[in-house]
């Protein structure tokens, strides 16, 4: 197996078979250091970082009382525990860029759009919500989604851990036709209306939108830009 093979896995419909990356990463959080505030306001200490590199971190993104700052910031080999919500998370990693990292929501990262670039990182928790840049070889195998949207991927070529009963849409925005013309109850189709002006592709939990996800399911296995692990079950 060649080095590429040993980083990513061998893929298949989106899910890697071995996802040694994701192992390494747990190997590692246990010999990092956490972070320390490098400021603070009105007494309280708070990270305010601007265009560091911060390599082999543990990182706590939170809020709490007053809101500090990562902007463009580029983290290495951390792990990121994220303990606000999004719209924190969102000033709080702004423009930042994550390499080979572990994304740790101890917080629901529900609503908005999430603008840093992401390579080689794995998520862990849950996460609804837009990512605006194109992830780069990232893992969702430890998340709970409801619905996450990639604006800038068109494919999961990049992508791995989206398993049944989580779902991919490719390209919803000119594939939205087809999906209404399937015959479903309404939260599903309300979630297409609601989505189908979104660049990308989508990630969502089937059984949040039906209280029958197998029928669903077979309704729409077949279409082409419907991708899972599933899909040769």
């Amino acid at each position: 197996m060649g080095l590429l093979n040993k980083i990513i896995g061998n893929r298949k419909n989106g899910k890697s078979d071995n996802n040694e990356y994701s192992k390494n990463i747990k190997k590692k959080t246990n010999l990092k250091e956490h972070l320390l505030p490098n400021s603070e306001a009105h007494g309280f200490p708070i990270h305010k970082r601007h265009r560091e590199k911060i390599v082999n971190k543990i990182v706590e993104i939170d809020a709490k009382e007053f809101v500090g700052s990562f902007l463009e910031c580029h983290f290495i080999d951390c792990e990121i525990k994220i303990r606000c919500s999004a719209k924190y998370t969102y000033v709080l990693t702004n423009k930042c860029t994550f390499e080979n990292c572990l994304i740790w929501a101890h917080t629901k990262q529900i609503g908005g759009n999430w603008n840093p670039k992401f390579k080689n990182c794995s998520f862990k928790g849950r996460f609804e919500l837009r990512f605006e840049n194109k992830l780069i070889n990232c893992d969702f195998s430890q998340t709970k989604i409801s619905t996450v949207g990639l604006l800038e991927n068109n494919t999961l070529d990049e992508i791995t851990g989206v398993t049944y009963p989580t779902i991919a849409i490719l390209d919803l925005k000119n594939n939205v036709s087809a999906l209404e013309k399937i015959k479903t109850n309404d939260n599903f189709k309300d979630f297409i209306w609601a989505s189908k002006r979104d660049s990308g592709l989508i990630i969502f939990n089937i059984q949040e939108f039906t209280c029958e996800p197998e029928k669903l399911w077979n309704s729409i296995k077949h279409l082409e830009f419907i991708i899972t692990s599933h899909n040769d079950v």
